[in-house]
């Protein structure tokens, strides 16, 4: 049988598993899900000859105005740029079904990766820096005392959907399923609480003897006002005085100077590792 393309189905669990862990060009976003757990969800197409599984891409949108590169996968005796553009070709018009049309994002974690999207229309949009924080936490700043930070309970996701949503832009947002997966994942997970609203919030994920701070949001109209690095100091203190963790590490964007500033007055230090972010506008 001659190659064909299709789209994937919860059957091709095991192929493309199998497929992933091969010897293959693999680009998986960094993501709270499995690539595989995409599956069922389109765009998600796959390039097979005699059912065994060459490439494979998905970039379902979540929230619907984003859908980010979740997986792009190419046997390395497979045209790589020919096999991308018949994949992405079929992607694009099924996000163009959609409405609004969503952004097609990317990381690249990889040279040949990057140098695919660049050849195939993506734009640079900005790069995602890495921190480190290995000391003992720094002092608590004063912050109006009516302020509670505590941590969250599950039923504040809709809540927390609202601040996340005011305090990012449009690639960055969460989906509620997007935050409950990421709740469900994460091993300390707090808010700031202000006359009964909430103000702020964090989520945090640990491995080894590190854990790892995946979202820090604060209300715009209380940004500055010490409450960011308080959320911060806290999950600092809770990782590495109550946890004896031996640091906490930390992503955001080369832009977001807000972010960088606070995170550097905190005492967080760039690791030097640096992912771009690139932009294919639908």
């Amino acid at each position: 049988m001659p190659p064909i393309l299709r789209k994937a189905e919860r059957t091709d669990y095991t192929a493309l598993y199998n497929f992933t862990n091969s010897l293959s060009n693999i680009h998986r976003h960094l993501d709270w899900r499995d690539a595989l757990e995409w599956l069922g969800r389109q765009p998600f197409w796959i390039y097979e000859e005699n059912r065994r599984v060459l490439a494979a891409l998905a970039c379902p949108p979540e929230p619907p105005e984003v859908a980010w590169v979740r997986l792009f996968g190419v046997s390395v005796h497979t045209p790589l740029d020919r096999t991308w553009r018949g994949l992405f070709e079929r992607a694009l018009e099924d996000l163009r079904s959609c409405t609004p049309a969503p952004v097609v994002v990317s990381l690249a974690l990889r040279d040949w990766y990057e140098d695919l999207l660049k050849r195939n229309g993506f734009s640079y949009n900005q790069d995602i820096i890495v921190f480190l924080y290995a000391d003992p936490p720094p002092a608590q700043p004063q912050i109006d005392p009516r302020i509670l930070l505590r941590e969250m309970s599950e039923d504040e996701l809709e809540k927390v959907k609202m601040i996340d949503h005011l305090a990012f832009e449009r690639i960055w947002r969460l989906s509620p399923e997007d935050l409950r997966f990421a709740a469900s994942k994460s091993s300390y997970c707090t808010v700031a609480e202000l006359d009964g609203e909430i103000i702020g919030y964090t989520m945090s994920s640990s491995s080894g003897m590190y854990a790892h701070l995946a979202r820090l949001a604060v209300h715009p109209r209380l940004q500055r006002q010490h409450l960011g690095f308080a959320l911060v100091q806290d999950l600092l203190d809770h990782f590495i005085n109550g946890l004896n963790y031996w640091g906490v590490t930390l992503n955001t964007q080369n832009d977001n100077s807000a972010s960088v500033a606070l995170y550097q007055r905190i005492g967080f230090r760039r690791t030097g590792e640096k992912f771009p972010v690139f932009v294919y506008p639908v």
